[in-house]
């Protein structure tokens, strides 16, 4: 039988695919914030938990920086979705991309041919998604959302330094190590999960499983095939996807600032797939 090897990229966009679930599941699901982050993140961590061999992870201070980022990431989300709008708490998370950018012209003192306008575009279309919830933002859920571009750019190349070969044990690790700390240090009421219908709970597993688990576990397992400032211009796919999610089935459609952002962060996208083939001929 023949096997099928992945590229970097559609694995990435695989594990956006799976994270863009999150927007209808969370919107359903009326159970707290910080019990639904530390839930999902146990149960995402124990289903990747076969999957970790110690051997063939890099130990390194990297380990400590990625299991930082993604604690601090996974939590920022959920306290900036409570103080302000879900547009600007989201949408925040793909300021990663202009970070990452900025990051690789530091490091190497050049500027890639083909990626400043994309990254410009993608920017942009981010910029007017988060516009409309300016509405219903606030200064400080506003602030913590600022930090999760920092935190999204830094997890994705901690995944570089770390994963070795084994991204889904890294991903295993990483979720037990954020639901103990949510659980231990951010302690939430736990009466919503005893209440919880049959409904609930199998949606409940499934953002642990899919969501969190397998979306994570790809986009890890893509991180290590590609670069991060590749990964990083697809991760706004989620965007787009929750979107169209939220309007299939819960019957919520996007304003027209926010379709229009839409749109131009997949001009965006399509500009970098364009511009790659110059690249390597370059």
């Amino acid at each position: 039988m023949k096997k099928i090897n992945l590229s970097g990229e559609m694995l990435v966009f695989l594990g956006v695919l799976f994270w863009s679930l999150n927007s209808p599941l969370i919107k359903f699901l009326e159970v707290d914030a910080l019990l639904t982050c530390g839930t999902r993140s146990l149960i995402a961590g124990l289903f990747l938990l076969p999957f970790l061999k110690p051997k063939k992870l890099n130990w390194s201070p990297w380990m400590i920086v990625y299991l930082a980022s993604f604690t601090t990431l996974c939590i920022s989300i959920v306290y900036a979705l409570r103080m302000t709008s879900s547009a600007i708490a989201i949408g925040m998370q793909y300021a990663s991309i202009v970070w990452l950018f900025l990051t690789n012209i530091i490091l190497t003192k050049k500027a890639e041919k083909g990626k400043l306008l994309p990254v410009i575009v993608i920017s942009v279309g981010v910029i007017l998604f988060m516009l409309s919830g300016l509405e219903g933002s606030s200064m400080t859920g506003n602030l913590i959302a600022f930090t999760e571009g920092i935190t999204f750019a830094v997890m994705t190349v901690a995944v570089k330094k770390t994963a070795g070969e084994n991204p889904l044990g890294l991903t295993a690790i990483a979720n037990l190590f954020t639901g103990i700390f949510v659980f231990l240090v951010l302690p939430p009421s736990l009466g919503d999960l005893t209440a919880l219908t049959g409904l609930e709970t199998f949606l409940m597993l499934v953002l642990g499983v899919v969501q969190v688990g397998l979306g994570y576990a790809f986009y890890n397992m893509g991180v290590n095939k590609t670069t991060p400032q590749k990964a990083a211009v697809l991760a706004p796919w989620e965007m787009i996807l929750g979107l169209i999610w939220v309007a299939i089935f819960l019957g919520e459609y996007p304003t027209l600032l926010v379709t229009i952002g839409a749109i131009v962060i997949v001009i965006g996208i399509l500009l970098d797939a364009k511009g790659e083939p110059n690249e390597r001929k370059a």
